[in-house]
């Protein structure tokens, strides 16, 4: 989730200054989220952005059954912070693969 996150960043960051537009004057706005009860999957996200200050985060629900929740901020003068919380305790399995063996053994 983080690279793609960070992959649609850099995406955005490029697409702009080929248009041009001064980084120092964008300003934008996204949130978006997911919450299929078929699949499990639980996610969002959201960010905006003033100038050279963003700040953003996202949440989603591990495949452990813990919920991670992250808050980043960036600018110019502290760079980028974020602080990553996760919530839950992780459950596994007792037994994996195939046979029941560690790594699907026989």
């Amino acid at each position: 989730m983080k690279v793609i996150i960070i992959l649609a960043l850099c995406i955005a960051y490029v697409l702009i200054v080929e248009a041009g537009i001064p980084i120092s004057h964008t300003i934008y706005e996204y949130k978006y989220g997911v919450a299929d009860p078929k699949t499990g999957d639980h996610k969002e996200a959201w960010e905006h952005r003033h100038h050279d200050h963003v700040k953003g985060g996202y949440s989603l629900h591990d495949a452990d059954g813990t919920h991670r929740i992250v808050e980043y901020t960036s600018d110019p003068k502290t760079g980028f912070h974020a602080i990553v919380k996760t919530e839950g305790h992780a459950k596994h399995p007792l037994h994996y693969g195939i046979g029941g063996g560690v790594g699907g053994g026989f």
